[in-house]
């Protein structure tokens, strides 16, 4: 099983499964896994992205894309090597 693809799946999310959506509701991902694979870790995670979100949007007005994403190229987890960002 791949947790990235169950992520895009359009029965689940729709049309738009394939796209960031941070207003997506309700958002049932499986990011972290579940039931017994459930990521110990998750909670941290989502705390760290937070607080990271938090600084960010207090610091600057806008934040923009300045290039193209780099996802690595694993096909068990899905990641990002690089996001250029434009931070104003």
């Amino acid at each position: 099983m791949l947790y990235a693809s169950a992520n895009r799946d359009e029965a689940v999310f729709g049309p738009t499964a394939g796209e960031f959506r941070i207003d997506r509701s309700p958002n049932p991902h499986v990011a972290f896994g579940f039931g017994p694979h459930f990521c110990l870790g998750a909670a941290l995670a989502r705390l760290e992205g937070k607080a990271l979100l938090e600084e960010l949007l207090a610091r600057f007005a806008t934040i923009e894309s300045a290039g193209e994403v780099v996802r690595t190229e694993s096909s068990v987890i899905a990641g990002i090597r690089a996001l250029p960002l434009l931070l104003r």
